[in-house]
């Protein structure tokens, strides 16, 4: 962190939705957050502090006019939020409007929460049992995969003890698509990660393309920046290793899909004592990734997208 370690939130009336989110996200940074009132700015100095002002409806535009005329007679270091557009924003959108602004604040936050290293993983390691999950399943496709993924999410029926991450290969533009596409199975609600919000049993979370999923160690979800070699978007295999970083145990679950992307992760999951299991041949589109898998002998089970879920709830 810079020498701004210090972040002004200057407030027009009632305090933002938006802006008390982004005030914790700030603290969750390290960032020192002073909530200030326009005369607050007015009446001190504030050259050594960043300002982020939030813009928005029912504000006086002559109050406006005069705070930011004073700041820029003082070359003050201020960012401008529109709480209009902001208090809309959901979630891979408000995930980059929080990183969007963190980078603006200092050019070297890059990731928000900043990612464990492999030395703190044993001092803060998450504790599933604490949050009611017992396993979390990685869940990963490709080419076929959306249908399988519904067929294998509506055989639960939403009580389990179980948190699945789908990394399902597909571009940005497809996000939101797929998450809806996915919903469709009735009985786990799938969410692309909003950071801030805790893991919780019975959920699914929808990898990102432009980002990586990060889970702390109090159960928050956080993002950071994705691998810019990857070969595929999102990718199975660097999905697989940042999750390893995070748990002391995950498990793998290879649906229908195409190309060698996640044989690497089915072999890690498994040597770090996990299970992997996969989609049987004849119930995939393309078998490609799965057929791998198996020939390496690391699936542990292998059946149609309903007889998979009936393994792992028979395995809880």
């Amino acid at each position: 962190m810079s020498k701004n370690d210090k972040v002004g939130l200057v407030h027009f009336g009632l305090q933002q939705p938006s802006v008390m989110f982004l005030a914790k996200q700030l603290e969750r940074a390290g960032y020192d957050v002073i909530n200030l009132e326009p005369a607050d700015v007015l009446a001190q100095e504030v050259d050594d502090i960043k300002l982020v002002v939030n813009i928005h409806s029912n504000q006086n535009d002559d109050e406006v006019g005069q705070l930011l005329d004073y700041l820029a007679e003082n070359d003050a270091d201020i960012i401008i939020n529109d709480t209009l557009i902001s208090n809309e924003l959901v979630g891979w959108n408000k995930n980059r409007w929080i990183r969007h602004l963190l980078h603006k604040i200092d050019s070297k936050n890059n990731i928000l929460p900043e990612s464990r290293t492999s030395d703190t993983v044993d001092e803060k390691q998450l504790n599933l049992n604490a949050l009611g999950i017992k396993k979390i399943w990685i869940l990963a496709a490709s080419i076929g995969g959306p249908e399988s993924l519904v067929r294998f999410l509506k055989s639960f029926d939403g009580s389990e003890p179980l948190l699945f991450v789908i990394v399902q290969h597909m571009d940005s533009e497809f996000v939101h698509m797929m998450e809806n596409q996915l919903n469709k199975n009735g009985q786990i609600p799938v969410q692309v990660p909003q950071i801030g919000e805790m893991i919780k049993p019975g959920h699914a979370i929808l990898m990102p393309v432009d980002e990586s999923l990060v889970i702390e160690s109090d159960g928050t979800i956080g993002v950071k920046d994705f691998n810019p070699n990857r070969l595929t978007t999102p990718c199975i295999d660097d999905a697989c290793m940042d999750m390893i970083d995070q748990l002391k145990q995950l498990n793998m679950a290879v649906f229908s899909g195409m190309a060698s992307d996640g044989v690497k992760g089915a072999i890690n999951i498994h040597e770090n004592g996990g299970i992997v299991i996969t989609q049987s041949e004849e119930s995939c589109v393309v078998s490609a990734i799965a057929e791998e898998v198996r020939q390496k002998n690391y699936s542990q089970f292998d059946g149609d997208p309903e007889a998979m879920a009936k393994y792992i709830k028979q395995n809880l």
